[in-house]
């Protein structure tokens, strides 16, 4: 590479990372929180951590207990967890679109915990990852600044680059030579690193925050909408419905349950896809509350590819594709993204002190030279 050319690029890199320092920072720290987000919950919210029983709650009574609990708040689904000792977890809307969370024990049907942003911090934490707490808007940002971090990490490793010869060297971080050397070759050696990792979030982050907006142009087909209009009929319980879905598709265990339309009257069962590789993959029905019938289904396997790898984005980008390594591998590059954001501003005032000092003795030498 060109003398010239390398000093562009890192003049770019250096205004760019500049730019975006804050909400890279913010976006490390919240993502890193967030990889590890149903272990922190545990914790810090110990009602979340229910007795197991041979014996569960029926669905359709966790339904109107939650219902009951919000009449203000508009259901919208109830999550299962893997793990049999978590509560389950519905989200709901009030009428100023502000989130509601409830935790209901899946084995009594028992509320154990309930609220909006102020008693979820992780949830405010994922919109703010997600959004920056700002909607729309907030979705452009994050997009533009994934964009930036794949700017970052493609050229700062053009930038670092050493050669195959010296590519251990490339790797050393000096001590001992001052704190701006040993920030510098730390900042370069974590950077090549993990910079693929850095890319694979900034990629799956933008294509996430866009994913409806770009179906119509790729080959994939769509998760299927329906509408029923409301009827004075009363609903089926969800219970027939899920044994209905069972008998027809087999014993697979229920992940979630989504409700749509005004009264809900549109009920999509969520189970658990067993024959994928995917951790999360799920198989999806959908029923007509009122009549009880299947409106239509959206099934991985019967899926074109483009489907498939569109699925798996939030798997890839949230490391659970790798199981446990993933996931720390993740974690890794979270918490390198906040040193990469902290340690260039670093450098960047270290650059700006160290030349106002040699201006500062150069007018010295000029005084003293003139006198």
């Amino acid at each position: 590479m060109k003398p010239s050319t390398r000093t562009t690029l890192l003049k770019l890199h250096r205004w760019v990372g500049l730019a975006f320092a804050v909400l890279l920072l913010v976006q490390g720290l919240s993502g890193t929180l967030l990889v590890f987000r149903e272990e922190i919950e545990g914790i810090i919210h110990p009602a979340l951590v229910v007795a197991p029983s041979e014996t569960r709650a029926s669905m359709q009574g966790i339904v109107d207990t939650v219902r009951e609990s919000a009449p203000q708040a508009q259901l919208q689904r109830i999550k299962f967890a893997d793990d049999p000792t978590r509560a389950a977890m519905a989200s709901l809307k009030l009428e100023n679109d502000t989130p509601w969370i409830v935790a209901i024990d899946p084995y009594t049907g028992e509320i154990v915990r309930a609220g909006s942003y102020g008693a979820w911090p992780a949830e405010w934490l994922f919109h703010l990852h997600d959004t920056l707490l700002a909607g729309k808007t907030g979705e452009i940002i994050v997009t533009i600044e994934g964009v930036a971090l794949i700017f970052l990490a493609v050229f700062g490793i053009i930038i670092w680059w050493p050669g195959r010869r010296r590519l251990k060297s490339g790797f050393r971080i000096l001590t001992g030579q001052g704190a701006d050397r040993t920030v510098r070759t730390a900042h370069r050696a974590i950077g090549a690193a993990v910079g693929i990792v850095l890319v694979m979030s900034g990629v799956t982050g933008a294509l996430l925050i866009h994913r409806a907006a770009l179906q119509p142009y790729l080959p994939v087909v769509p998760r299927p909408k329906f509408d029923v209009a409301l009827s004075q009929a009363p609903l089926r319980p969800v219970d027939t419905l899920i044994a209905d879905a069972r008998v027809r598709h087999g014993q697979q265990p229920l992940r979630e349950v989504r409700f749509s339309g005004a009264a809900g009257q549109v009920v999509a069962l969520y189970f658990q896809d067993e024959a994928s590789r995917r951790p999360n993959a799920t198989r999806q029905y959908f029923y007509n509350a009122y009549e009880g019938v299947e409106l239509g289904r959206y099934e991985p396997a019967a899926l074109p590819p483009m489907n498939t790898a569109y699925d798996w984005l939030f798997t890839i980008h949230t490391g659970k594709a790798g199981g446990l390594v993933g996931r720390l591998v993740v974690l890794a590059a979270g918490i390198a993204l906040v040193f990469f954001a902290g340690s260039g501003v670093w450098l960047w005032l270290s650059a700006r002190r160290q030349k106002r000092a040699r201006r500062a003795q150069a007018d010295d030498r000029l005084v003293r030279n003139a006198a």
